[in-house]
């Protein structure tokens, strides 16, 4: 999926463009803001802009990105899956980058050692760049000593040296570290320049983006994701569930081996299709009590959403929206998500389908 020329803090990109305009830059500009909410791609076009080049491999580029607690002639290895990463998920969260090395159950920090690394290479002679150029991604993850050892060098910084970190929680960011950087916060692109831009970019009907930005609460990394994985099949694993919980009597073996397979998925697939189907239910829930609604699903092939909508009501939604908030919930406390997706689907049925 091409992400180029997608939409930004124009704002914000002006006055990072005016420090190369006017040729004025701070030792270290730090761009915090929530997940999703752009910062990091942002960073990454002000230093093209900056060093006016294309691609950031280059040896007068070092980043700096949490990391396991591994020997070190094993770090390497992870410095392709990073420039990887870089170029296919520049909205990708901790987590994201977790998985990308298969270390999402430890924990990974930004080393003594990163740094030292990073420091022996601004005190080297530039290649052929303007200014050497030191990128920490996920701030708040730096170890106490690696902190330290950076705040030396922040107070007597080598000439034509720009450092840029990416951060997304400031209270665990050192407020000493803090105090010594220019810092740019950023919030989560507006609902509206969101669905516009789905609309143009991807031809999406309105009630499509608009649906999209709902689930995702106008998080662009879990927005992508979800245009990745195709929308279309939540929709569809939606149906099946419907119709399965309908007739689950006569087809529980099925349900129970569906249930596995949903139980294979990763954390973000099994949430983002938790998430839509509590879009679906608020969808259905207005579509049958606001006559002049459209339903965006309405006129989705071999399901009757009308029929569906007859189901529906406020007491049940409201006791629906819990039961799946809360399995949500258990995703990310790592709960044993089977159990807790079976019971919410044998209650659901009961509050749904039962006489």
């Amino acid at each position: 999926m091409k992400l180029e020329s997608l939409i930004e803090h124009e704002k914000i990109k002006a006055e990072l463009y005016n420090f190369c305009k006017f040729n004025i830059l701070p030792t270290g500009i730090l761009l915090l803001g929530p997940e999703g909410c752009g910062k990091f791609k942002l960073g990454i076009k002000f230093l093209k802009k900056l060093l006016k080049i294309d691609m950031l491999a280059h040896p007068d580029i070092q980043f700096l990105f949490p990391l396991p607690n591994l020997p070190k002639q094993k770090s390497n290895y992870f410095y392709n899956k990073w420039h990887n990463f870089l170029v296919n998920q520049p909205y990708g969260s901790l987590l994201d980058w977790k998985k990308k090395i298969h270390y999402e159950n430890k924990d990974c920090k930004i080393s003594l050692e990163q740094v030292e690394a990073a420091l022996k290479m601004i005190n080297l002679k530039s290649y052929e760049l303007s200014h050497k150029v030191v990128i920490f991604w996920m701030l708040e993850h730096l170890t106490i000593q690696a902190g330290n050892k950076l705040l030396n060098v922040l107070d007597s910084p080598p000439k034509r040296v720009f450092f840029l970190f990416i951060g997304e929680n400031e209270n665990l960011i050192l407020p000493t570290l803090k105090s010594r950087l220019l810092i740019i916060k950023l919030k989560l692109i507006s609902n509206k320049i969101i669905e516009k831009y789905l609309i143009r970019k991807f031809h999406l009907y309105k009630k499509q983006a608009q649906t999209i930005v709902a689930i995702s609460a106008g998080n662009l990394n879990t927005i992508f994701k979800i245009l990745k994985n195709k929308n279309n099949n939540l929709n569809l694993n939606f149906i099946f569930w419907m119709r399965m919980l309908f007739n689950l009597k006569h087809k529980i073996d099925s349900f129970l081996r569906w249930g596995s397979q949903i139980n294979s998925w990763n954390r973000d697939k099994k949430k983002s299709f938790l998430l839509f189907s509590l879009e679906i239910f608020r969808i259905a829930h207005r579509y049958k009590y606001d006559k002049n609604y459209i339903n965006p699903f309405f006129y989705y092939k071999n399901f009757n959403w009308k029929q569906f909508c007859r189901y529906i009501n406020t007491k049940k939604v409201r006791i629906i929206n819990h039961l799946i908030s809360d399995v949500i919930k258990g995703i990310d406390r790592y709960y044993l998500f089977l159990f807790n997706f079976l019971d919410l689907s044998f209650n659901m049925k009961k509050i749904l389908f039962n006489k």
